[in-house]
Protein backbone atom coordinates (compact mmCIF):
# COMPACT_ATOMS: atom_id res chain seq x y z
CA UNK A 1 0.00 0.00 0.00
CA UNK A 2 1.05 3.58 -0.27
CA UNK A 3 2.17 5.80 -3.08
CA UNK A 4 4.18 4.85 -6.09
CA UNK A 5 6.74 7.55 -5.47
CA UNK A 6 7.01 11.23 -6.25
CA UNK A 7 4.17 12.31 -8.52
CA UNK A 8 5.32 15.86 -9.23
CA UNK A 9 4.83 19.34 -7.91
CA UNK A 10 1.36 20.84 -7.47
CA UNK A 11 -0.15 21.41 -10.89
CA UNK A 12 2.27 18.97 -12.52
CA UNK A 13 1.10 15.70 -11.03
CA UNK A 14 2.39 13.52 -13.82
CA UNK A 15 -1.02 12.71 -15.26
CA UNK A 16 -2.14 13.15 -18.85
CA UNK A 17 -2.29 16.66 -20.29
CA UNK A 18 -5.68 18.30 -20.23
CA UNK A 19 -7.19 19.14 -23.57
CA UNK A 20 -10.03 21.42 -24.50
CA UNK A 21 -9.78 23.70 -21.47
CA UNK A 22 -9.71 27.35 -22.46
CA UNK A 23 -9.19 30.16 -19.98
CA UNK A 24 -9.74 33.84 -20.57
CA UNK A 25 -8.48 36.82 -18.66
CA UNK A 26 -9.49 40.45 -18.89
CA UNK A 27 -6.85 43.09 -18.50
CA UNK A 28 -7.23 45.17 -15.32
CA UNK A 29 -7.06 48.25 -17.52
CA UNK A 30 -10.15 47.13 -19.41
CA UNK A 31 -12.20 46.42 -16.29
CA UNK A 32 -14.44 49.19 -15.07
CA UNK A 33 -15.04 47.99 -11.54
CA UNK A 34 -16.10 51.38 -10.19
CA UNK A 35 -17.72 52.81 -13.27
CA UNK A 36 -20.75 54.96 -12.44
CA UNK A 37 -20.29 54.13 -8.76
CA UNK A 38 -21.00 57.64 -7.54
CA UNK A 39 -23.65 58.73 -10.01
CA UNK A 40 -25.80 55.60 -10.31
CA UNK A 41 -24.76 53.71 -7.19
CA UNK A 42 -25.57 56.40 -4.64
CA UNK A 43 -28.81 57.32 -6.39
CA UNK A 44 -30.00 53.70 -6.34
CA UNK A 45 -28.88 53.27 -2.72
CA UNK A 46 -30.92 56.25 -1.52
CA UNK A 47 -33.91 55.34 -3.69
CA UNK A 48 -34.01 51.77 -2.39
CA UNK A 49 -33.32 52.74 1.21
CA UNK A 50 -35.98 55.44 1.24
CA UNK A 51 -38.56 52.98 -0.06
CA UNK A 52 -37.84 50.69 2.93
CA UNK A 53 -37.91 53.36 5.66
CA UNK A 54 -41.54 52.61 6.50
CA UNK A 55 -40.52 49.08 7.44
CA UNK A 56 -37.24 49.91 9.17
CA UNK A 57 -38.02 53.00 11.28
CA UNK A 58 -40.73 51.49 13.53
CA UNK A 59 -38.36 48.72 14.60
CA UNK A 60 -35.52 51.15 15.23
CA UNK A 61 -37.83 53.43 17.24
CA UNK A 62 -39.19 50.51 19.27
CA UNK A 63 -35.68 49.29 20.05
CA UNK A 64 -34.61 52.80 21.11
CA UNK A 65 -37.71 53.33 23.27
CA UNK A 66 -37.39 50.00 25.10
CA UNK A 67 -33.67 50.57 25.67
CA UNK A 68 -34.14 54.16 26.84
CA UNK A 69 -37.01 53.37 29.19
CA UNK A 70 -35.21 50.30 30.51
CA UNK A 71 -32.11 52.33 31.35
CA UNK A 72 -34.18 54.99 33.10
CA UNK A 73 -36.05 52.34 35.12
CA UNK A 74 -32.77 50.63 36.03
CA UNK A 75 -31.29 53.93 37.25
CA UNK A 76 -34.45 54.67 39.28
CA UNK A 77 -34.49 51.19 40.86
CA UNK A 78 -30.87 51.66 41.94
CA UNK A 79 -31.54 55.11 43.40
CA UNK A 80 -32.56 55.91 46.97
CA UNK A 81 -36.15 56.63 45.90
CA UNK A 82 -36.35 53.36 44.00
CA UNK A 83 -35.08 51.34 46.96
CA UNK A 84 -37.54 53.08 49.29
CA UNK A 85 -40.45 52.43 46.94
CA UNK A 86 -39.50 48.79 46.48
CA UNK A 87 -38.67 47.87 50.06
CA UNK A 88 -40.93 50.21 52.00
CA UNK A 89 -39.71 53.05 54.16
CA UNK A 90 -36.68 51.14 55.39
CA UNK A 91 -37.54 51.61 59.09
CA UNK A 92 -38.94 48.14 59.61
CA UNK A 93 -37.43 46.08 62.40
CA UNK A 94 -36.49 42.48 61.90
CA UNK A 95 -37.44 40.03 64.64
Amino acid sequence: MGGHGYSGWWGRMGGPKHRGIVTYQLSPYEMKTNAHLISKGTHNFFRRTSSQLGYILPGIFLFWAVTHLGKKRHEWLNSKAGHAAQHGSGHEHEH
